[in-house]
Protein backbone atom coordinates (compact mmCIF):
# COMPACT_ATOMS: atom_id res chain seq x y z
CA UNK A 1 0.00 0.00 0.00
CA UNK A 2 2.94 2.15 0.92
CA UNK A 3 4.42 1.72 -2.47
CA UNK A 4 1.17 2.38 -4.19
CA UNK A 5 0.74 5.85 -2.40
CA UNK A 6 4.54 6.43 -3.40
CA UNK A 7 4.34 6.00 -7.01
CA UNK A 8 1.02 8.45 -7.41
CA UNK A 9 2.35 11.22 -4.99
CA UNK A 10 5.29 10.98 -7.52
CA UNK A 11 3.10 11.35 -10.54
CA UNK A 12 1.75 14.73 -8.97
CA UNK A 13 4.82 16.81 -7.65
CA UNK A 14 4.80 18.16 -11.41
CA UNK A 15 1.57 19.64 -10.38
CA UNK A 16 1.94 20.93 -7.01
CA UNK A 17 5.43 22.35 -8.45
CA UNK A 18 3.78 24.07 -11.49
CA UNK A 19 0.90 25.42 -9.06
CA UNK A 20 3.69 27.06 -6.37
CA UNK A 21 5.57 28.71 -9.24
CA UNK A 22 2.38 29.86 -11.02
CA UNK A 23 0.65 31.99 -7.62
CA UNK A 24 4.53 32.96 -6.63
CA UNK A 25 4.15 36.15 -8.51
CA UNK A 26 2.13 37.87 -6.48
CA UNK A 27 1.89 38.46 -3.00
CA UNK A 28 0.74 36.41 -0.26
CA UNK A 29 -2.45 35.86 0.96
CA UNK A 30 -3.58 33.97 3.88
CA UNK A 31 -4.37 30.23 4.03
CA UNK A 32 -7.91 29.01 4.57
CA UNK A 33 -9.42 25.64 5.00
CA UNK A 34 -12.58 26.28 3.52
CA UNK A 35 -11.87 28.16 -0.40
CA UNK A 36 -12.45 31.24 -1.50
CA UNK A 37 -11.09 32.73 -4.18
CA UNK A 38 -8.53 36.16 -3.64
CA UNK A 39 -8.26 38.32 -2.37
CA UNK A 40 -9.30 36.39 0.65
CA UNK A 41 -7.51 33.63 0.04
CA UNK A 42 -4.46 32.85 -1.60
CA UNK A 43 -4.30 28.97 -0.57
CA UNK A 44 -6.74 26.87 0.68
CA UNK A 45 -7.24 23.12 1.21
CA UNK A 46 -9.65 20.63 -0.47
CA UNK A 47 -11.08 18.19 2.25
CA UNK A 48 -13.76 16.05 1.54
CA UNK A 49 -15.98 12.85 2.10
CA UNK A 50 -17.49 11.53 -1.02
CA UNK A 51 -20.06 8.87 -1.92
CA UNK A 52 -20.26 7.65 -5.46
CA UNK A 53 -22.46 5.44 -6.93
CA UNK A 54 -20.93 3.34 -10.87
CA UNK A 55 -23.83 4.05 -13.30
CA UNK A 56 -21.99 2.23 -16.09
CA UNK A 57 -19.07 -0.40 -15.32
CA UNK A 58 -17.35 -3.35 -17.76
CA UNK A 59 -17.99 -6.99 -15.93
CA UNK A 60 -15.51 -9.68 -15.40
CA UNK A 61 -17.53 -12.92 -16.11
CA UNK A 62 -16.77 -15.97 -14.47
CA UNK A 63 -18.06 -19.94 -15.54
CA UNK A 64 -18.03 -22.48 -12.88
CA UNK A 65 -18.66 -25.81 -13.26
CA UNK A 66 -19.37 -28.99 -10.54
CA UNK A 67 -20.05 -32.00 -12.56
CA UNK A 68 -22.91 -31.76 -15.23
CA UNK A 69 -23.79 -28.22 -13.63
CA UNK A 70 -21.97 -25.44 -15.34
CA UNK A 71 -23.07 -21.73 -13.56
CA UNK A 72 -21.79 -18.23 -15.69
CA UNK A 73 -22.21 -15.20 -14.28
CA UNK A 74 -21.29 -11.82 -14.72
CA UNK A 75 -19.92 -9.31 -11.37
CA UNK A 76 -19.63 -5.31 -11.91
CA UNK A 77 -15.52 -4.22 -12.10
CA UNK A 78 -16.01 -1.11 -10.60
CA UNK A 79 -18.56 -0.55 -7.44
CA UNK A 80 -19.85 2.30 -5.41
CA UNK A 81 -17.75 3.63 -3.79
CA UNK A 82 -16.71 5.88 -0.44
CA UNK A 83 -13.90 8.50 -0.42
CA UNK A 84 -12.09 10.97 1.59
CA UNK A 85 -10.07 13.64 -0.79
CA UNK A 86 -7.52 15.89 1.06
CA UNK A 87 -4.83 18.16 -0.93
CA UNK A 88 -3.91 22.53 -1.27
CA UNK A 89 -5.15 24.29 -3.73
CA UNK A 90 -3.43 27.68 -4.59
CA UNK A 91 -4.97 30.49 -6.15
CA UNK A 92 -3.60 31.78 -9.60
CA UNK A 93 -5.90 34.60 -10.07
CA UNK A 94 -9.43 36.05 -8.97
CA UNK A 95 -11.21 33.41 -11.14
CA UNK A 96 -8.89 30.63 -10.69
CA UNK A 97 -6.96 28.01 -8.72
CA UNK A 98 -4.70 24.82 -9.64
CA UNK A 99 -3.53 22.23 -7.15
CA UNK A 100 -3.51 18.55 -6.18
CA UNK A 101 -5.13 15.75 -4.25
CA UNK A 102 -5.11 12.55 -2.63
CA UNK A 103 -7.59 10.34 -2.45
CA UNK A 104 -8.69 6.75 -0.39
CA UNK A 105 -11.71 5.37 0.36
CA UNK A 106 -13.40 2.07 -0.30
CA UNK A 107 -14.24 -0.34 -3.19
CA UNK A 108 -16.19 -3.92 -2.83
CA UNK A 109 -13.15 -5.60 -3.86
CA UNK A 110 -10.96 -3.42 -1.06
CA UNK A 111 -9.54 0.27 -1.32
CA UNK A 112 -9.26 3.10 -4.49
CA UNK A 113 -6.53 4.96 -4.67
CA UNK A 114 -6.27 8.19 -6.77
CA UNK A 115 -3.41 10.98 -6.56
CA UNK A 116 -4.44 13.93 -9.35
CA UNK A 117 -4.05 17.19 -10.85
CA UNK A 118 -7.09 19.34 -10.00
CA UNK A 119 -8.10 23.23 -11.51
CA UNK A 120 -10.79 24.96 -9.86
CA UNK A 121 -12.78 28.03 -11.96
CA UNK A 122 -14.47 30.17 -9.52
CA UNK A 123 -18.45 31.13 -10.63
CA UNK A 124 -18.51 33.15 -7.60
CA UNK A 125 -17.59 33.81 -4.11
CA UNK A 126 -19.40 30.71 -2.81
CA UNK A 127 -19.65 28.56 -5.59
CA UNK A 128 -16.88 26.88 -8.60
CA UNK A 129 -16.55 24.15 -11.03
CA UNK A 130 -13.52 21.52 -10.58
CA UNK A 131 -11.87 19.72 -13.21
CA UNK A 132 -9.32 16.88 -12.23
CA UNK A 133 -7.40 14.19 -13.68
CA UNK A 134 -4.40 11.65 -12.64
CA UNK A 135 -3.06 8.22 -11.58
CA UNK A 136 -5.22 5.43 -9.88
CA UNK A 137 -4.86 2.20 -8.37
CA UNK A 138 -7.77 0.63 -7.49
CA UNK A 139 -9.03 -3.30 -6.45
CA UNK A 140 -11.28 -5.13 -8.46
CA UNK A 141 -12.69 -8.28 -9.42
CA UNK A 142 -9.90 -11.24 -10.13
CA UNK A 143 -9.51 -12.68 -13.35
CA UNK A 144 -10.06 -16.32 -14.14
CA UNK A 145 -6.53 -17.72 -13.17
CA UNK A 146 -4.96 -14.17 -12.61
CA UNK A 147 -4.01 -13.49 -9.13
CA UNK A 148 -3.34 -9.59 -9.91
CA UNK A 149 -6.82 -7.65 -8.92
CA UNK A 150 -5.37 -4.23 -8.40
CA UNK A 151 -4.77 -2.68 -11.10
CA UNK A 152 -3.08 1.04 -12.21
CA UNK A 153 -4.89 3.07 -14.74
CA UNK A 154 -6.15 7.06 -14.76
CA UNK A 155 -8.99 8.81 -13.63
CA UNK A 156 -10.59 12.17 -14.40
CA UNK A 157 -13.35 14.00 -12.47
CA UNK A 158 -15.73 17.29 -12.87
CA UNK A 159 -17.02 18.77 -9.83
CA UNK A 160 -19.79 21.73 -8.92
CA UNK A 161 -18.80 23.21 -5.72
CA UNK A 162 -21.04 24.95 -3.26
CA UNK A 163 -19.09 26.73 -0.93
CA UNK A 164 -16.63 23.87 -0.27
CA UNK A 165 -19.34 22.76 1.83
CA UNK A 166 -21.47 20.34 -0.51
CA UNK A 167 -20.35 19.08 -3.87
CA UNK A 168 -21.91 16.81 -6.86
CA UNK A 169 -19.17 14.73 -8.82
CA UNK A 170 -18.41 12.12 -11.38
CA UNK A 171 -15.34 10.35 -12.75
CA UNK A 172 -14.63 8.42 -15.19
CA UNK A 173 -11.94 5.84 -14.08
CA UNK A 174 -9.69 3.25 -16.83
CA UNK A 175 -7.61 0.66 -15.49
CA UNK A 176 -5.59 -2.50 -17.28
CA UNK A 177 -5.50 -5.45 -15.85
CA UNK A 178 -5.67 -9.36 -16.83
CA UNK A 179 -5.04 -8.40 -20.19
CA UNK A 180 -7.69 -5.96 -20.91
CA UNK A 181 -9.29 -2.71 -19.98
CA UNK A 182 -11.65 -1.95 -16.99
CA UNK A 183 -13.75 1.03 -17.10
CA UNK A 184 -16.30 2.81 -15.17
CA UNK A 185 -18.35 5.97 -15.22
CA UNK A 186 -19.71 7.36 -11.46
CA UNK A 187 -21.56 9.68 -10.07
CA UNK A 188 -22.15 11.16 -6.84
CA UNK A 189 -22.01 13.60 -4.35
CA UNK A 190 -20.56 14.51 -0.82
CA UNK A 191 -19.32 17.44 2.01
CA UNK A 192 -16.54 19.64 2.40
CA UNK A 193 -15.03 21.04 5.45
CA UNK A 194 -16.89 21.29 8.33
CA UNK A 195 -19.24 19.40 7.26
CA UNK A 196 -16.79 16.92 5.58
CA UNK A 197 -14.99 16.23 9.45
CA UNK A 198 -18.36 15.64 11.26
CA UNK A 199 -19.59 13.67 8.87
CA UNK A 200 -15.83 11.21 9.70
CA UNK A 201 -16.53 11.12 12.92
CA UNK A 202 -19.56 10.13 12.84
CA UNK A 203 -19.00 7.17 10.69
CA UNK A 204 -16.26 5.99 12.84
CA UNK A 205 -18.16 6.25 15.91
CA UNK A 206 -20.68 3.68 13.71
CA UNK A 207 -18.15 1.45 12.05
CA UNK A 208 -16.72 1.13 15.99
CA UNK A 209 -20.11 0.47 17.20
CA UNK A 210 -20.91 -2.28 14.44
CA UNK A 211 -16.90 -3.60 15.30
CA UNK A 212 -18.27 -3.80 19.40
CA UNK A 213 -21.68 -5.56 18.38
CA UNK A 214 -19.91 -7.97 16.07
CA UNK A 215 -17.43 -8.94 18.82
CA UNK A 216 -19.53 -9.02 21.90
CA UNK A 217 -21.47 -11.88 19.62
CA UNK A 218 -18.24 -13.80 19.32
CA UNK A 219 -17.74 -12.72 15.48
CA UNK A 220 -14.61 -12.33 15.34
Amino acid sequence: MLRSVSILCLLALPTLASAQSDSSARPRSPLCWRGKPEPRCGSFWITEMSGEYAFATTQTHYTLSSGPYVDSFRVPDVSSQLLWTVGPMFNTGPTRALGGTISAGLVSEGARIAVEARRRYWMSPTSAVDVSGGALRMDVPMVPNNIDHSPYGVTAGVYVVGGDLIHLNGHVDALLTGGRVRAAGTVGGGLGSYPALGATLLFGVLTLAVIAAFASNGDF
